[in-house]
């Protein structure tokens, strides 16, 4: 057998093809992502934006409860047996529906009992998971075709700012959710024409059952990760009102914007740590300069964040937003921690610790719940704020706490995990739910 020819830092020019496309593509969906919340946030009052706010949280913690892992471990599967392509195909977007509708359901129904926002809104936001469950994104990218599934993953951002762009905005939600699910089926049906690069099933692979265990490990990691982003902003509108959770809502997306670069040089590390895993000093020659960078990063982003806040936002936004910008600086100590994340995700990946990374998110979801409820009491936007950077603070003790780097670990249960993970990469460092 050939070797894969070899580039920069040890990698292939499969693996440089593939963090290029879809790190560059990722990058501007989340400028696309930036400005649908600018346009926004320009249209509507603070007290609506805040109603969309509440409910796009609620949507973006359901997302990953109706994915349920299972888009992680299809693209796996179909990566390690294409001719089965066809067959984990059906499953998973037969189970995904299945579970998508269930969530939906529960979604409006805890809408409608807690009166969390506006319960109609958060309901039809929340049926987005139907075309989000049909999205064949993810076959090109189970099968190396990573221009198209780069492609693919800007139709959505960037049809909802054209729809944006192009209809004028009432001040009513609903009518905005109606724009987001226009653009989230567009995704959907520009996708299906993937279903001509199957080729013919042969043979069974993985049951439902099989990919239901596989996929569970996955799903905690990635709703724990998105009630970090979504949570608060909730809470944050059921005790203050929604005109404040639209500032905070603000302040985050302005910082999650600001994570792209983290996030980028996460992609990276899971590639170049990766092909280090069975040399463990180069491992941690590797993994010491990545968080050198990724820490001069955070720096210099903080310290750019709060020196053109105060100026940027109320002119970005308009002058009705300034407040966001008093949010934005207690949300610094979580954005620079934040940084530091993907790096040591990766880490963990690389070397087939997936079982200890989730452990690390159940820390975090514990630290959160507890400082969240420390919030609530105080009654202040800022112990908000600062609930969600110790959370943060949480993850990253037990990820690095919880390190093996000497060499790939091979502990019952965690190659299937970390083989998820490193086929799609996608789930490790995915904002969906935040923003637009």
């Amino acid at each position: 057998m050939i070797a894969a020819r070899r580039v920069g830092f040890g990698l292939s020019g499969e693996a440089v093809e593939r963090l290029v496309t879809m790190g560059g593509s990722r990058a501007v969906a989340a400028c696309l992502g930036f400005l649908a919340t600018l346009l926004v946030a320009r249209a509507l009052p603070p007290e609506t934006l805040g109603l969309w706010s509440m409910a796009l949280a609620v949507q973006g913690i359901a997302l990953h409860f109706g994915e349920a892992g299972l888009r992680s471990v299809a693209t796996a599967e179909t990566a390690r047996t294409p001719e089965l392509a066809g067959a984990y195909l059906c499953r998973t977007v037969a189970l995904r529906l299945l579970i998508s509708t269930a969530v939906i359901g529960l979604a409006s129904l805890a809408a409608w009992r807690w009166s969390a926002g506006d319960w109609r809104l958060t309901a039809l936001l929340a049926t987005s998971l139907w075309p989000i469950a049909l999205q064949l994104d993810w076959l090109p990218l189970a099968q190396g075709r990573n221009r198209l599934a780069a492609g693919l993953l800007l139709v959505r951002p960037l049809s909802f700012v054209l729809l944006l762009l192009s209809i004028p905005l009432a001040e009513e939600p609903l009518q905005l959710a109606w724009l987001y699910l226009a653009a989230w089926w567009l995704a959907a049906l520009v996708s299906w024409p993937c279903l001509g690069l199957l080729p013919r099933s042969a043979g069974a692979g993985l049951g439902v059952c099989a990919l239901l265990r596989n996929a569970l490990p996955i799903a905690a990691g990635t709703v724990a990760s998105q009630l970090l982003l979504g949570l608060d902003i909730l809470l944050v509108g059921a005790r203050f009102g929604p005109a404040d959770a639209a500032f905070y809502f603000l302040a985050s997306a302005v910082l999650v914007a600001g994570l792209v670069v983290a996030n980028g040089l996460g992609q990276s590390a899971l590639a170049r740590l990766g092909a280090r895993a069975d040399d463990p000093p180069a491992f941690r020659a590797a993994l010491a300069a990545d968080l050198r960078l990724v820490a001069g990063v955070a720096l210099i982003t903080a310290l750019t964040a709060v020196s053109l806040a105060p100026l940027v936002l109320p002119l970005a936004f308009g002058a009705a937003y300034a407040p966001a910008v008093g949010v934005l600086f207690w949300l610094i100590p979580w954005f620079v921690l934040a940084q530091a994340t993907p790096i040591l995700q990766a880490a963990l990946a690389a070397t087939r610790q997936g079982d200890r990374l989730l452990v690390a998110n159940l820390w975090m979801v514990l630290g959160f719940a507890l400082g969240l409820a420390v919030a609530w009491q105080v009654e202040t936007l800022w112990a908000f704020a600062l609930a969600r950077g110790f959370a943060e603070f949480v993850r990253l003790v037990a990820l690095w706490s919880r390190r093996s780097w000497s060499g790939r670990s091979e502990m019952p249960g965690s190659h299937d995990l970390n083989v998820a993970h490193r086929d799609d990469a996608d789930d490790l460092f995915d904002q969906r739910g935040q923003g637009n």
